[in-house]
């Protein structure tokens, strides 16, 4: 009897789960379906187009369109905004740029004026919508379309037209196609009016677009649930009514589960079933998070999250194991290349002063110097990650300008320390003051320029801190910053804090006067360096502006040793800072991917031919820059030798480089994804293996041998 109970008990369940299976494929086979119609209607509007529009108007009207300006008038060069208003009748809905399970998202096709510029729609968060079987994710009633428009620099014309083509999917009981042509006459003035009847419309539609904060989210899938973890300090539990994940793209959950939630102290914990086709790695779970809040009257906030995967995370780095980090990390930097030439002037300096009564003020001042120079670049950083920018440490010089200039520095130190001039902070006019002897100013900038020339390079502890630091508060990251500075200053500061330290320097003397010659040929070398780097950045056209500039400013510093009169110093310092200026304006960054390479065997990074590659083989990733020195370094010591070369070959390991020398939002994101804000990153891929090792950011042979051993 048993038995027989157990046989019929297995046989229910087996044709259970040939049920759930066959409700799948037929709910796939409907969606794809309906999808096909839709699109099947859109063409079919497409063709038709006049007689779909006079249908629409006379028996539908379903919904009303129209467009409005922000502005009564354009002004060249300054963009304005312009709002697509639907106007959409109750039970009926429209569809955001993820129509959920089935329909199809709004498009606005602008047909603009020569030399503007149109934004991608700026979508405001949707709601989730019950379709049937499907969950949809749409609007209802009014919505509110912006699209930012930039007009060129300059306009001949009086008055411009601006012209949208919008489609769109209009759904109840039946699915209705519809289409409006929409026209904005703008006259053009010197002076741009807003149209105050248009203040609250657009203030309101501003709110509802999803915000970008730098705030630390991860996801993890395990055993069919999504899990998304975001921390957001401050919202208080009792206050959270609703929290809502809408994907940016389909596939990631399934839209009709229901999405469960719970909030702490450090934020929001998300758990979603996910959708059968989701991969844990290579997935997208870019989305947006919608958190409804009993507040007053209610209220609704909306951010935008990139979430990173927590197992390429090590969440478990706390606050004080950061700073510990960054604060190592700033000690080992003093012995990097990049930071030596200018610590060597700094050395000299305290070799000649270390007797007088003012050298605790001077290390003190040195100190600020350097901190509040870190402090500053990571302020720039985080206000430009908020924006939306996707930059990390050492962004400053993926610009030319700034390359350009640091080389342009670095002649002019050099020089200086030749003897061929020397620097007076006194006055143009006389009292030339040597420039390590310069006073206090002196010593702040010295640490202020410690600590541009430091961005290249990254040194141990640093990668795991600053990449810690940058999915913090702004509090936090800036602390780890400011410890990563503080790290930096630390061994001179302790030097001339300490009085045994101090009597262990060498007494000042004539050998001086050759020390000092020999340091200006790092500072040369610098310089050589970083004009290569630029060379790697722009075109050779831009090369020869550079040097030309350089040739001006030494040409003047010469016309300035031959000239006592101060106004004529004056004019002739002016005259070569605005040479250098144009000169440095000239260089426009060249893509790398229009960059010869001279070896072809060396794969581009890019996800979709990484993903191919690792179907053929492990890979070894590379992400670099030319403006690392770390990077150049291990590349020269190890990656390029030729034990390494054969057990690549040997192994049959491809090779793969990611160049980060100029702003590249994809290889920014890549190491994102891996806690690093800069490079170097080194990865190794097993063949047909997603998860990389993450190998040390100082390569050594054996270490890399050994990882090859190991694959």
């Amino acid at each position: 009897m048993d038995r027989v109970g157990a046989t019929v008990i297995g046989r229910a369940q087996r044709s259970n789960h040939v049920g759930d299976e066959a409700i799948k494929v037929s709910n796939f086979i409907v969606r794809k379906i309906f999808i096909l119609s839709c699109i099947g209607c859109l063409l079919h509007h497409d063709l038709n187009a006049k007689e779909s529009l006079r249908d629409v108007d006379q028996n539908s009207n379903v919904v009303q369109v129209s467009i409005i300006p922000e502005v009564k008038n354009i002004e060249p060069s300054k963009p304005f905004w312009v709002a697509v208003r639907q106007v959409i009748e109750p039970g009926w809905h429209t569809y955001w740029k993820n129509a959920g399970d089935v329909g199809a998202p709004i498009t606005i096709s602008w047909s603009l004026p020569e030399g503007f510029q149109a934004s991608q729609i700026h979508w405001p968060y949707p709601q989730r919508i019950a379709y049937g079987d499907f969950t949809n994710f749409g609007y209802h009633d009014d919505v509110i379309l912006l699209t930012e428009i930039t007009p060129p620099e300059t306009l001949t014309v009086s008055q411009v037209e601006i012209k949208a083509d919008v489609r769109w999917l209009v759904c109840k009981d039946v699915c209705i196609p519809e289409q409006a042509n929409l026209i904005a006459e703008l006259p053009v003035r010197t002076h741009e009016i807003f149209d105050g009847r248009y203040n609250r419309m657009f203030t309101e539609a501003r709110l509802k677009i999803p915000r970008q904060v730098p705030i630390k989210v991860y996801s993890n899938v395990e055993e069919e649930k999504l899990s998304i973890s975001i921390e957001l300090p401050g919202l208080r539990a009792n206050r959270v009514t609703n929290v809502s994940y809408f994907p940016s793209s389909a596939g990631v959950i399934n839209n009709s589960a229901a999405q469960s939630f719970s909030v702490d102290e450090s934020g929001i914990f998300l758990e979603l079933l996910a959708d059968e086709r989701i991969d844990n790695t290579s997935s997208s779970f870019d989305g947006i998070v919608v958190i409804d809040e009993d507040v007053g009257g209610g209220l609704t906030s909306s951010f935008v999250i990139k979430p990173v995967h927590s197992d390429d995370l090590d969440v478990g780095l706390s606050f004080l194991a950061a700073i510990a980090f960054a604060f190592l990390g700033g000690l080992i930097l003093n012995l990097m290349p990049c930071v030596f030439p200018v610590l060597s002037i700094k050395i000299l300096s305290l070799m000649e002063t270390a007797r007088g009564e003012s050298l605790k003020i001077h290390a003190l001042v040195y100190f600020s110097g350097v901190v509040l120079s870190f402090l500053g670049v990571a302020g720039a950083l985080l206000i430009l990650r908020a924006a939306g920018a996707e930059v990390g440490w050492g962004f400053q010089l993926q610009s030319p300008f700034v390359v350009g200039s640091l080389a342009y520095l670095f002649v002019v130190l050099g020089l200086n320390l030749s003897g061929y001039f020397e620097i007076s902070f006194s006055g143009l006019g006389g009292g030339y003051i040597n420039f390590p002897k310069s006073g206090y100013a002196a010593s702040f900038l010295t640490g202020v320029l410690a600590s541009v020339v430091a961005a290249p390079c990254t040194a141990p502890f640093m990668g795991v801190a600053l990449g810690y630091a940058i999915t913090q508060s702004d509090t936090v990251a800036l602390a780890v910053f400011g410890s990563l500075g503080a790290g930096m200053a630390t061994p001179y500061c302790l030097i001339s804090l300490i009085p045994g330290l101090l009597e262990r320097l060498p007494r000042p003397g004539v050998w001086m006067v050759t020390f000092r010659q020999f340091l200006a040929f790092p500072l040369y070398a610098t310089a050589i360096w970083l004009i290569w780097v630029l060379s790697i950045q722009t075109s050779s056209d831009s090369i020869l502006y550079v040097l030309g500039g350089l040739l001006i400013i030494i040409f003047s510093i010469w016309l300035g040793r031959h000239c006592s009169n101060v106004f004529a110093r004056i004019v002739i310092l002016g005259l070569s800072v605005f040479i250098a200026v144009v000169s440095l304006s000239s260089l426009t960054s060249v893509s790398r991917n229009e960059m010869s390479k001279e070896d072809t065997s060396v794969l581009s990074y890019s996800e979709e031919v990484l993903q191919k590659a690792l179907n053929q083989g492990p890979v070894f990733i590379n992400f670099t820059a030319a403006w690392c020195i770390t990077c150049k370094v291990n590349e020269l010591t190890v990656l390029k030798t030729k034990p390494i070369r054969e057990a690549f070959a040997d192994n049959g390991i491809q090779y793969m480089e990611g160049d980060w020398t100029t702003e590249n939002p994809k290889i920014t994101k890549a190491l994102e994804s891996f806690s690093r804000t800069g490079v170097p990153l080194y990865l190794l891929y097993p063949k047909g293996k997603k998860k990389a090792r993450v190998l040390p950011q100082i390569l050594t042979e054996s270490i890399l041998l050994e990882a090859i051993d190991d694959l």
